[in-house]
């Protein structure tokens, strides 16, 4: 009798599997036929672009030997400095506006006043060109002139009313 229930078993799972494996040709059939209906194998203009975007190397090496020497030599455009105002709203804002990390507000008129009154314009402009606590030189931006940082603090104070 368990010869005969073992058979049966046996049987039974072999027609499950081979169901299963005819299931499985069938999908992976059906699977070619519909991704593969009218597909040349070329990729779309749109498609072609989209790889171009993403494989594009992130930097470019410049063999030209001239380079640093005109890199050196600087922009010679002769452009005027920034408006305090303009160094405010790129650079200074960013941390004068809402007070991050301990630097006074703009609008605190009380705090602008008792720092000039205190340290001076001087000390101001000095403390705004090389760093103070947590305040980066030139705010972070080594690119701004003394003239421009100057400017930044006198918009500062003036839109405090310190001045």
């Amino acid at each position: 009798m368990t010869a005969n229930t073992d058979q049966t078993f046996f049987r039974a799972f072999t027609i499950v599997l081979g169901a299963l494996f005819l299931i499985t040709i069938a999908a992976i059939v059906g699977a070619r036929l519909i991704s593969g209906s009218g597909d040349s194998g070329e990729m779309r203009p749109e498609q072609l672009s989209r790889v171009k975007d993403r494989t594009e190397p992130v930097y470019a090496v410049n063999t030209d030997p001239n380079a640093t020497s005109v890199a050196a030599a600087g922009d010679d455009s002769g452009g005027e400095p920034m408006s305090g105002q303009e160094v405010y709203a790129n650079v200074c804002s960013a941390c004068h506006t809402s007070g991050v990390a301990g630097a006074p507000k703009t609008s605190d008129t009380a705090e602008w006043t008792k720092r000039l009154e205190e340290q001076g314009k001087d000390t101001l402009y000095s403390r705004a060109i090389n760093g103070y606590k947590g305040m980066p030189a030139k705010g972070g931006n080594p690119d701004l002139s003394e003239e421009e940082m100057h400017n930044a603090v006198d918009h500062i104070l003036s839109e405090a009313g310190a001045t």
